[in-house]
C-alpha cells in the first residue's frame, strides 16, 4: 500500500512539474507574445498553426534514405499514410492523424529528391487548429522536442474592426512588437508588413544585412468596411492571406 502511495504521489510530482514547464514555456514562447499582442490590439483570433521542419539528411545511397524513411514510418504509426508517390523531380510521402479533444489537425510531409550526387530526405510537421489557449500546454507537450530542437514557424488568424487606414493600424501592432519595419506592401485593401524584432532569436536573412521575424498582414473583407482579416506570422506566415 505504501508503495502505491508513493507511486502515486511521484507521478503527481511529474505531473506538476510539466504543467508548470509548459505554461513556463507558454509565457516565453513567440505563439503567446503573438495572440498577447493581438488580443491587446482587439484581435478576434479564429486558427492557429505551427509549421516545424527538419534539417536535411543526406545518404549517399537511396537504399540508405529508404531505409531511414522506413524505420520513421515504423515509429509513427499514428498516421495515415499514403503510398509513395512521384512528382516531376521527387518523390514524397504524406501523413495525416486528427486529435479531437485538442482540435488539431496534423500533415507530415516527407520529400526524397537527389541533388549534387547525393539522396536527400526532408521532413515536415503542418499543425492546424482553432485557437484556444487553454489547450496550448497540451500541444506543447506533444511537440516540445521538435519545438526545441527544430525550425518552427507560427501563423495565426482572425479579425478586428478597425478606425484608421489599413497600414496605420498594421504599424501600430508592429509597434506594440517592439518591431522595425524593413519591408512593406500597401495597397488599398491588402497591407503587408515584413519587421524584424530583437525580442526573438529566430530570424530570415533578407540580403544587405537584413532581416525578417515577423510579418503581419491585414485585409479588407466582405464583412463590414470596418471589419479586416489579420494575419500574423514568425518569422514568416505560413499560410494564405
Amino acid at each position: 500500500m505504501k508503495k502505491i502511495i508513493l507511486m502515486l504521489c511521484i507521478f503527481l510530482l511529474l505531473v506538476t512539474i510539466t504543467t508548470k514547464e509548459a505554461k513556463a514555456f507558454y509565457e516565453e514562447n513567440e505563439l503567446s507574445q503573438i495572440t498577447k499582442i493581438a488580443n491587446q490590439n482587439g484581435v478576434s483570433i479564429n486558427t492557429w498553426s505551427m509549421y516545424i521542419k527538419e534539417p536535411i539528411q543526406h545518404f549517399s545511397t537511396m537504399r540508405d534514405l529508404d531505409k531511414s524513411v522506413s524505420v520513421f514510418l515504423k515509429n509513427e504509426k499514428e498516421y495515415t499514410w499514403s503510398p509513395k508517390k512521384a512528382e516531376k523531380d521527387y518523390y514524397k510521402i504524406e501523413g495525416k492523424k486528427e486529435s479531437a479533444s485538442l482540435g488539431i489537425a496534423e500533415k507530415v510531409l516527407i520529400i526524397i529528391y537527389s541533388q549534387n550526387g547525393k539522396y536527400n530526405l526532408s521532413i515536415t510537421y503542418d499543425i492546424k487548429g482553432k485557437w484556444n489557449e487553454s489547450k496550448w500546454p497540451a500541444i506543447f507537450n506533444m511537440y516540445k522536442n521538435k519545438i526545441d530542437n527544430y525550425s518552427t514557424f507560427y501563423t495565426i488568424q482572425g479579425t478586428a474592426n478597425i478606425e484608421n487606414s489599413l497600414y496605420t493600424e498594421a504599424s501600430q501592432l508592429l509597434a506594440d512588437f517592439s518591431g522595425e519595419e524593413v519591408q512593406s506592401l500597401n495597397e488599398n485593401n491588402f497591407v503587408s508588413l515584413s519587421a524584424y524584432t530583437k525580442h526573438w532569436e529566430n530570424k530570415l536573412p533578407l540580403g544587405d544585412n537584413q532581416y525578417m521575424n515577423l510579418h503581419i498582414a491585414y485585409r479588407e473583407t466582405s464583412e463590414p468596411a470596418n471589419k479586416v482579416k489579420v494575419t500574423i506570422g514568425t518569422p514568416i506566415i505560413t499560410s494564405e492571406y
